[in-house]
C-alpha cells in the first residue's frame, strides 16, 4: 500500500518555498527602495500607551513621526480611552516600552505594580485643563470653602485627574462634609458623559449642581452651557503634571532609544512652538476638534521644554551658577499626600527618587538647545492696608494644627514641621496668591489674647520668611485673638472642639 504522506510533504515544501519568495520579494524590494532612497529602514518600534488628552498630542504629530523615521524608528500608539489601571497592568506586563500619565495617576495605579517604570521627562501641566464647573450659585460666598455640602450633587471621572481635582480640593481645604459623606459623589465614565449630564442640569437643576471635566468639555459647558468655572487646574501648581513613564527593562536593555525619543520629542515641541499656525492646525487635526476650540484649550496647558525639564523639575542646571530645582520630587511628595490624607493610598512613597531617571536629560542638556517660555518667580508688590482689604478670598487652606511652646509665641518642634509643610504649599502648589496668617486663641482675657495670637502670626511669617524665602510682599500677619471660633464639625465633642479653637490659619487672597 503506498504512503499518502508523499505528495502531502512536497505539497507542504512548496508552499514553504513559495512563502519564501513571497517575503523575500517583499523584503528585496524594501531594501530597494530604501537603498535608493533617502529613506531609513526601521530598526526600532517603541510602542507606548495613553489617551487623547491633547498634552499628548506632539508625540502624535506629523513632524514626530517624520524626525523619528528619518533615524529609523517607529512610533506605534494604544489608545486606552483614560483606562489608567488598565495601562498599567499592560506596561508592567511588558506591554509597552513607556506610558504616559499624570504624576498622581501613576503614583495611585503603579503602587501595587511596585513601579515598574522611572519618570524620564515631564511633557506639560494642566492650567485649567480639568476644572469643577457649576452654577453660580453653588458658590455664595465666592470662596472654595462654600463647596463643603454633602447636599450638592457633583458628577466626576473615577480614578481620572477630575476625581484627583476634587481629593485635592477636599484635602487642602479641609472640606471635611465632602469628605465623611459619600452621598454627593456621582461617578461617570469619562469628561464627556459629564458634559452630557451638564447639560441636562441646565434644563433640569435637580440633575447636578458641579461637574468636573477636561478640555474640550469645560470651554463648551462654558460658553455653550453658560456654566462658571468654580475651581481648576490653573488655581494651582505642582499637582497635575504629565509625565513620560519608560519601563525599567527599556532603561536597563536599551537607553539609547530613550535618548533619541526624548532628543526627538523636544526638537518637535520647538518646531511647532515657532509655528504656531501650523501647531494650532496640526493639534486640531490630531484631537478632531475646531481650531478655535483649540486656540482656547492651549492657553489651559503649559508644555515643558528641555530647559524647564532640566532646571524646574529635575534639579539639573543648565549652566554652572545657575539656580535648578526638583519640582518632580515636590509633586511626587504632594500627590502622594494628598491621596493618603483621602484614602486612595494607604502610605507615602517612602524614596520618590526611586520613581525617577535624570540621566536622560543630563546626556542630552549639553548638545541641545530648548525654546519656550522660563519660568520665573512671581513677584508681589508692597500693598497697603487698604488695599489687602480689597482682596477677595479664595479659601483657607487645610493645615495640621501649628503648636506653640505653652503659653508663648514660640514655635515648638512640631510646629515648625508644620509651618515648613506650608511653606512648600505655598511654593509649588499655590505659588500665584497672596497670604493672610491669622492667629487666634482660646477663650480668656481678651488684651492677652489679641497680643498673643499677634505674636504667634507674626511669628509664623518671619519663619515663612526667613527659612524658607517666602516674598515679604505676599504675606499679612493678624492676631483675632479668641473673637472668631472654628465651625464645630458634625459629630465632634465640646472637647475637640474647643482643642482646635487656638489655631493659625493661611487664607488664599487674590
Amino acid at each position: 500500500m503506498k504512503s499518502k504522506r508523499g505528495p502531502l510533504v512536497l505539497f507542504f515544501i512548496i508552499a514553504l518555498f513559495a512563502l519564501l519568495a513571497y517575503f523575500g520579494k517583499i523584503f528585496l524590494f524594501d531594501k530597494k527602495q530604501a537603498d535608493t532612497s533617502d529613506a531609513k529602514k526601521i530598526t526600532k518600534t517603541l510602542n507606548w500607551a495613553g489617551d487623547s488628552y491633547l498634552g499628548y498630542a506632539f508625540l502624535h504629530s506629523v513632524e514626530m513621526k517624520k524626525q523619528l523615521a528619518r533615524k529609523g524608528f517607529a512610533l506605534k500608539f494604544d489608545d486606552d480611552g483614560g483606562n489608567y489601571e488598565q495601562r498599567l497592568e499592560k506596561f508592567n506586563d511588558g506591554a509597552y516600552d513607556f506610558i504616559v500619565l499624570p504624576i498622581n495617576s501613576y503614583i495611585e495605579h503603579g503602587m501595587k505594580f511596585k513601579f515598574p517604570g522611572v519618570i524620564v521627562s515631564a511633557i506639560c501641566e494642566s492650567k485649567g485643563a480639568d476644572a469643577i464647573v457649576g452654577f453660580s450659585d453653588v458658590l455664595p460666598n465666592q470662596k472654595i470653602n462654600d463647596l463643603n455640602n454633602s447636599n450638592l450633587v457633583i458628577y466626576y471621572t473615577g480614578k481620572s485627574p477630575s476625581a484627583f481635582l476634587l481629593d485635592l480640593t477636599i484635602s487642602d481645604f479641609d472640606l471635611d462634609n465632602l469628605e465623611n459623606d459619600a452621598s454627593w459623589r456621582h461617578e461617570l465614565g469619562g469628561s464627556a458623559e459629564v458634559y452630557k449630564k451638564a447639560k441636562e442640569a441646565t434644563k433640569d437643576r435637580n440633575v447636578g449642581d458641579a461637574f468636573v471635566m477636561w478640555e474640550p468639555d469645560v470651554s463648551r459647558a462654558i460658553n455653550k452651557l453658560g456654566m462658571k468655572k468654580l475651581w481648576g487646574s490653573d488655581k494651582f501648581s505642582g499637582y497635575i503634571i504629565d509625565v513620560i513613564v519608560f519601563h525599567r527593562d527599556a532603561v536597563a536593555k536599551n537607553p539609547e532609544s530613550i535618548s533619541t525619543l526624548l532628543k526627538t520629542y523636544f526638537r518637535v515641541l520647538n518646531y511647532y512652538e515657532s509655528r504656531t499656525d501650523e501647531m494650532t492646525e496640526q493639534l486640531a487635526n490630531i484631537s478632531k476638534i475646531d481650531n478655535s476650540e483649540v486656540e482656547t484649550m492651549i492657553k489651559n496647558i503649559e508644555w515643558f521644554s528641555l530647559s524647564q525639564n532640566c532646571q524646574q523639575l529635575f534639579d539639573i542646571p543648565m549652566a554652572i551658577g545657575m539656580p535648578s530645582n526638583d519640582g518632580i520630587i515636590n509633586s511626587i511628595y504632594a500627590c502622594s499626600d494628598v491621596m493618603r490624607r483621602v484614602k486612595t493610598i494607604d502610605q507615602d512613597i517612602d524614596d520618590p527618587f526611586r520613581l525617577i531617571n535624570s540621566s536622560f536629560l543630563e546626556e542630552i542638556k549639553s548638545s541641545e538647545t530648548s525654546s519656550g517660555s522660563q519660568s520665573t518667580v512671581k513677584s508681589f508688590n508692597v500693598l497697603s492696608d487698604k488695599e489687602w482689604t480689597k482682596l477677595n478670598e479664595i479659601g483657607t487652606m487645610r493645615v495640621e494644627p501649628v503648636t506653640f511652646q505653652s503659653g508663648t509665641s514660640q514655635l515648638d518642634y512640631q510646629g515648625e514641621e508644620i509651618v515648613d509643610k506650608v511653606a512648600l504649599m505655598l511654593l509649588n502648589n499655590y505659588p500665584d496668591y497672596r497670604v493672610v496668617i491669622r492667629g487666634h486663641t482660646g477663650k480668656g482675657d481678651e488684651e492677652a489674647n489679641m497680643k498673643l495670637s499677634t505674636e504667634r502670626a507674626n511669628v509664623v511669617r518671619s519663619r515663612l520668611i526667613a527659612v524658607h524665602g517666602v516674598d515679604p510682599n505676599r504675606l499679612l500677619s493678624k492676631g483675632l485673638g479668641d473673637k472668631y471660633p472654628p465651625v464645630q464639625k458634625a459629630g465632634e465633642n465640646i472637647r475637640a472642639f474647643y482643642l482646635r479653637w487656638a489655631r493659625v490659619e493661611f487664607v488664599l487672597m487674590q
